[in-house]
């Protein structure tokens, strides 16, 4: 079957390769000259992914086309750009008679969707799969915009695992309103039906519905311990206990029951607002969906607040040391992650911060190019020297002249496994005083202690 998939996002790029490796001849519509010459691009983090790119592009099985809308920036990136398309077997426009269907993962807005596809359906008729989620009732708008049959896939994967998941999904959801049309996507999805756990072919709206509940289901878990660690901290109670507990009932299960300071990632906390105004206009009432996202955005402030109670509001001209900015483990993405608070709430009290990450650091240094206050580092132990600027630059931020001297506490903001076994001699030896502040709970509160450290996380029994 012809497929072209359209999208910069990584749900696009791992479709389109998961797509071409089952057999399809797939087209990709996307910016790849931005996605592929980046060092530090987010397809880089998919294991395999650019591997399998570039063993499926000269096979023929899997074209990258300057063809539509999306890559028009490459079309006119110059001679340098047009030797790489070469080189990638980036193509011109595709015959639009001869597609069978085209994939949508674009991201962005409803309006922005609904656009795209009419454009689409302007010169061929080949059915729409939408891969991206959307508010609720997008679909029905969509069906009503174009002639083409519309599919919904929402798709259940993870960064840093979304090949796999594609292979082995432990759940296929395929929205159709038609029978007929069904079995069809049944036949191209096939090697996907045969491995998935579980596979439910359901109307559109429901598709829709299904993909925003779980969504929202996981932030629920999530803030529902981050409310349980406000009360542990209140009765001194370590919250590991608690989820140790919950983990153990196998009417609970283990994933998502971390306490920390907050989720965030791309567009993640706007879908679920989306959906939580969505749920509260249909059924006039206040929903559990707006309160999770409500104390997720309190807990998002915890770390600063925290520091502010130990040092008795002394923060300026103080130095910290951060480990981990981006959102969650393996990605590169800063979005929404818990850093920007804390990073802004110390400037904002004269505080430097110095911040290791092993894939996010880029990220971070776009978000805030001209921010004197922030240094970012290339080795995870360089965040503890905390180096006094030149003497201008020390007046300029009103603070005192100062010798090279250790942090005044090492913060963990991510839970990058390389922070979890650190060695807790050179951090002692680095900080001015043995304070760590752990956001994600990585370590074992009565192990550092022994170590002499003053150890603070996320509801361990001490009130910070």
């Amino acid at each position: 079957m012809k497929i072209v998939v359209h999208g910069n996002t990584p749900f696009a790029w791992s479709s389109a390769v998961h797509l071409a490796s089952m057999g399809h001849s797939v087209t990709l519509c996307a910016d790849w000259s931005r996605c592929l010459r980046t060092p530090d691009a987010e397809l880089a983090r998919e294991p395999n992914l650019l591997l399998q790119l570039h063993d499926l592009v000269p096979k023929g099985l899997l074209t990258l086309s300057s063809g539509a809308g999306l890559m028009r920036a490459a079309q006119a990136s110059g001679a340098s750009s047009a030797t790489d398309s070469q080189a990638l077997g980036v193509t011109g426009t595709n015959d639009a008679s001869s597609i069978d269907q085209h994939w949508l993962a674009l991201g962005g807005s409803a309006d922005e969707l609904v656009a795209y596809a009419q454009r689409l359906s302007a010169s061929s008729l080949a059915p729409l799969v939408v891969l991206s989620p959307y508010p609720l009732g997008t679909l029905a708008r969509l069906t009503q915009a174009v002639d083409a049959t519309v599919y919904a896939l929402p798709i259940f994967a993870r960064g840093g695992s979304m090949l796999s998941n594609l292979a082995k999904p432990p759940l296929l959801v395929i929205g159709c309103d038609d029978d007929a049309d069904s079995a069809m996507m049944l036949e191209v999805l096939r090697p996907m039906v045969r491995r998935a756990d579980e596979v439910m072919v359901v109307p559109l709206a429901a598709a829709e519905l299904i993909k925003s509940s779980v969504n929202a289901m996981l932030a629920t878990r999530m803030s529902f311990m981050n409310e349980m660690a406000t009360l542990c901290e209140t009765l001194h109670v370590d919250i590991d206990l608690v989820r140790q507990a919950l983990a153990a009932d196998p009417r609970i299960g283990s994933d998502y029951l971390d306490a920390g300071c907050g989720f965030g990632g791309p567009s993640f906390s706007d879908e679920l607002l989306d959906f939580s105004r969505s749920v509260q206009a249909s059924i006039d009432q206040q929903t559990l969906i707006a309160n999770a996202l409500r104390i997720n955005e309190r807990q998002r402030d915890i770390l600063f607040r925290k520091l502010w109670r130990y040092f008795e509001g002394d923060l300026n001209g103080r130095c910290f040391a951060i480990w981990g900015a981006a959102y969650k483990p393996n990605s590169a993405s800063v979005q929404d992650s818990a850093v920007h608070p804390l990073l802004q709430a110390l400037w904002a009290q004269g505080a430097r911060t110095r911040v290791y990450d092993p894939l996010a650091a880029q990220s971070l240094r776009e978000c805030y190019p001209h921010q004197p206050l922030l240094e970012i580092v290339d080795q995870p132990y360089d965040v503890l020297s905390c180096a006094a600027g030149t003497d201008a630059e020390s007046s300029a931020l009103g603070q005192p002249e100062a010798n090279t001297t250790g942090a005044d506490a090492l913060i963990v903001v991510t839970a990058w496994e390389i922070f979890q076994s650190p060695d807790y001699a050179r951090i002692r030896a680095g900080l001015r005083q043995p304070f760590i502040l752990d956001g994600r709970n990585v370590y074992n509160p009565d192990y550092l202690r022994e170590q002499g450290f003053t150890y603070v996380g996320i509801g361990r029994g001490d009130v910070f």
